[in-house]
């Protein structure tokens, strides 16, 4: 009997598991580094766009606990505006632009930008419907009772409701038991190339 064919994913999946380990121990810009080569190598390998997302979800969450707002503001800024103008979306594509609304909308909370806070949580609510998702529209409720949203309050909602995916809990020991020990001190360009993207 044959062994399985290698999955030609795991190079990026290994990648990015490395950038989750990194981040978890608060050490986000090599995490960045990885999580950005990760991104890369699967959009050169045309790898399916559930991965980009997810790469992508990691950038931002590496940005937003390392208190780059303003960058990730600017990204988030420039999804949305990607999302807005897909013709005839697809219900996926509807719930990824509702999530990246939520985001915006958290971003904009840490920047003491509330009425556009809002407006975009709104939004957000309004594109994924009741019940989807419980933190757009917990924070809405506090932002209409003119409750104080500190970032710390904010960060304990967001663990609450599951809004970061850069757990623990959720860390691929299989994938990182692929990779040397030593690689989380190397340069990641050195095992695919960490170019430049978007992101």
């Amino acid at each position: 009997m044959s062994e399985a064919p290698p999955n030609p994913h795991l190079h990026h999946l290994a990648m990015a598991e490395q950038g989750k380990t990194l981040a978890l121990q608060g050490r986000h810009g090599p995490a960045l580094e990885r999580y950005r080569a990760a991104l890369l190598m699967a959009r050169q390998m045309s790898a399916p766009a559930v991965f980009a997302r997810h790469y992508t979800d990691c950038i931002f969450e590496s940005l937003e606990r390392s208190g780059q707002l303003a960058p990730a503001l600017e990204l988030c800024e420039a999804a949305c505006g990607e999302m807005a103008g897909v013709d005839d979306p697809t219900p996926i594509q509807i719930r990824d632009r509702a999530s990246m609304l939520l985001r915006r909308g958290a971003l904009l909370l840490r920047l003491d930008r509330g009425p556009e806070a809002e407006n975009s949580l709104e939004e957000a609510v309004q594109l994924s419907g009741p019940g989807h998702l419980p933190l757009a529209e917990e924070l809405l409720s506090w932002r209409r009772r003119a409750l104080s949203i500190s970032g710390e309050r904010l960060t304990e909602a967001q663990e609450r409701h599951g809004y970061f995916v850069v757990r623990r809990d959720t860390l691929r020991r299989d994938l990182l038991d692929r990779s040397s020990p030593s690689s989380l001190a190397s340069d990641p360009g050195r095992t695919g190339g960490a170019g430049t993207t978007s992101f």
